[in-house]
């Protein structure tokens, strides 16, 4: 079920709301309140975490499916993330409502990276194949340690946890979603065995 706060005619997203969200992304994910006057922290899990002061609406998604449209008023850096204030939510109590929702955007809204950089929901879904040919499963989920990614790809109960490093990852296919991994010794859970 989506709800909004602000009407399509009052929007400034306009009637193309309705078409928009089918087309979301995820590109962050809420925190805990800042502050009693319902400012969020935020963390961008694409490019810098001052992604969020470029835009004006943002779709949160709670972890029990709720999503809502939110106009950006201010946003702050601070270190890793950032505090995000929304004109619709003005106390501690709406903002708690929000905590570990998905913030999310229209896929159009999304800037062009540069070769060799990808976001999550591209990744995500991708079999994940050796040098050999051999399939070790499909990424599941993504985690940014900082100084790069870690791939979780499962396969059969079997998970392995793949650095999203060159020297790992030889090649990405985005189109037929597929990636290239070479394996170095005890990388992949069943070397173990």
């Amino acid at each position: 079920m989506i709800s909004s706060n602000v009407s399509d005619s009052e929007s400034t997203l306009g009637i193309q709301t309705k078409e928009m969200l089918k087309e979301l992304v995820t590109v962050g994910e809420v925190g805990r309140p800042h502050g009693l006057l319902g400012s969020l922290r935020a963390r961008s899990i694409v490019s810098s975490p001052n992604r969020f002061a470029e835009l004006s609406k943002v779709f949160f998604e709670s972890p029990s499916g709720q999503q809502d449209c939110f106009t950006i008023r201010h946003v702050r850096a601070q270190k890793s993330t950032c505090i995000i204030t929304l004109e619709e939510i003005k106390s501690i109590e709406q903002a708690v409502v929000w905590v570990k929702a998905k913030i999310k955007i229209p896929k159009d809204c999304l800037e062009v990276l540069p070769d060799g950089q990808y976001y999550h929901f591209d990744l995500v879904g991708m079999e994940v194949l050796t040098e050999t040919g051999s399939s070790i499963g499909t990424l599941e989920d993504i985690f940014p340690t900082g100084s790069n990614d870690v791939f979780v790809v499962k396969q059969h109960g079997i998970e392995h946890l793949i650095p999203g490093t060159e020297e790992i990852v030889r090649h990405i296919d985005v189109e037929h979603k597929r990636m290239v991994i070479r394996p170095i010794k005890g990388l992949l859970a069943y070397d173990e065995m």
